[in-house]
């Protein structure tokens, strides 16, 4: 069976170990260009409790500047710095965390199974993720990063290239919209990851993409392997 993965929140722990990180960054540099917060630390919770309901670390960023400023050609501004330091280059020492269990579950499934990864974000900044976070990128057959948001085309790619078949291949993600929907509209079984992310999905996703898109939900990797028995 091919098995394509998501990394963000699927793989890595990029809204626990990345996120909280970036957004305290992208607070100092917004608030050294002026943003006028009060006091910073009380920001700072505000801006990482918002981060926990949101689909992404910009939209977290949008809703801040709304309940902080008034002006929008202002809030663009500031949103205009924080999303560069929130989405600027990682040092190459920066520390990315596996998800529980992740390294060992990648490792046996690829001694049965075809795997494959399809990531949205800079390619550089992907594969130094998957370098920091442990995960040797030759086990997959297939690696796709991109920073197209469509990933319907991705998916078709892989599969045509390595030679499955929709029924035979295995979608795993975090954001339902994002990650599953385009695989499920190719005829792909589903699966939905339950963390950072994928938790915000549940709180904000529409009912219907939940029900229509998602197969099999999981809130440990290992899971998977449990999936694949029934398959």
């Amino acid at each position: 069976m091919l098995i394509i993965f998501d990394l963000d929140d699927t793989l890595i722990d990029t809204t626990g170990s990345i996120t909280p990180i970036k957004l305290e960054q992208a607070l100092v540099k917004m608030v050294e260009a002026g943003l006028q917060v009060g006091d910073f630390q009380e920001a700072l919770t505000i801006l990482k409790r918002l981060d926990m309901a949101t689909e992404s670390a910009a939209q977290t960023l949008l809703e801040f500047l709304e309940i902080t400023l008034s002006d929008k050609e202002t809030s663009k501004k500031y949103f205009d710095i924080g999303h560069e330091e929130l989405y600027g280059q990682l040092p190459s020492d920066f520390p990315v965390y596996p998800l529980d269990q992740a390294l060992d579950v990648l490792f046996e499934l690829s001694s049965e199974h075809q795997l494959a990864l399809v990531s949205m974000g800079k390619p550089e900044q992907q594969l130094l993720k998957l370098k920091n976070a442990g995960i040797d990128s030759t086990i997959f057959s297939k690696m796709i990063i991109s920073e197209d948001r469509d990933k319907k085309p991705h998916y078709k790619t892989i599969l045509d290239e390595l030679g499955f078949t929709p029924s035979q291949t295995l979608v795993c993600g975090d954001r339902v919209k994002r990650d599953l929907s385009p695989a499920k509209e190719l005829g792909c079984i589903t699966v939905h990851m339950q963390w950072g992310r994928g938790l915000s999905c549940l709180i904000s996703a529409l009912p219907h993409y939940i029900a229509r898109d998602v197969d099999y939900a999981i809130k440990k990797l290992s899971q998977i392997k449990d999936i694949l028995i029934t398959l």
